[in-house]
């Protein structure tokens, strides 16, 4: 079996404040996609919420499971308009959160797309968390769009996203 080749396909690390960061034209050339962020609040809480190929609709059911060492949570939902990389309010000022995003398949146009997420934060918000998703499209993702939908991504926020060879 072959070992997987991460290749860096396009990153964006911010030099001011920014409420959204898309990668578009996104090449179908890998089997997966993989985004990775870090990143602190601008003034309040934030947290990335990701949308494929502008989708804004209801098409990202999810489960999650969250844990800081002292307690531990689990939610579910069946809509929402974005995939999730953490809970509403877990990157403030002082807690940087960092992500991994796995988009499966990406490319494939006779399904839907799973995502699994993997993310904590550190500072006031020490937890890890897991969210198994998924996209409910069969269209291929050829762009994806990074919003907050409360606040902004501080200056110095890094997102950067790889394909996978197969």
């Amino acid at each position: 079996m072959a070992t997987p080749t991460y290749t860096l396909i396009d990153s964006t690390v911010l030099g001011s404040s920014a409420s959204s960061v898309t990668f578009s034209s996104i090449t179908q050339d890998y089997r997966d996609l993989v985004l990775v962020m870090e990143y602190f609040a601008n003034t309040s809480t934030a947290d990335a919420n990701v949308q494929l190929n502008s989708d804004t609709s209801q098409n990202y059911p999810y489960v999650v499971m969250t844990g800081t060492g002292s307690s531990a949570v689990s939610g579910q939902s069946t809509t929402y308009p974005a995939l999730r990389t953490g809970f509403d309010s877990i990157a403030d000022t002082t807690s940087k959160h960092n992500v991994i995003m796995q988009i499966l398949d990406y490319s494939a146009t006779d399904k839907h797309k799973p995502v699994l997420v993997r993310g904590g934060g550190a500072g006031t918000y020490n937890a890890a968390e897991a969210w198994a998703e998924r996209w409910a499209s069969t269209s291929a993702v050829t762009q994806i769009d990074i919003k907050t939908f409360t606040d902004a991504f501080a200056a110095g926020a890094t997102f950067y996203l790889y394909g996978i060879e197969a």
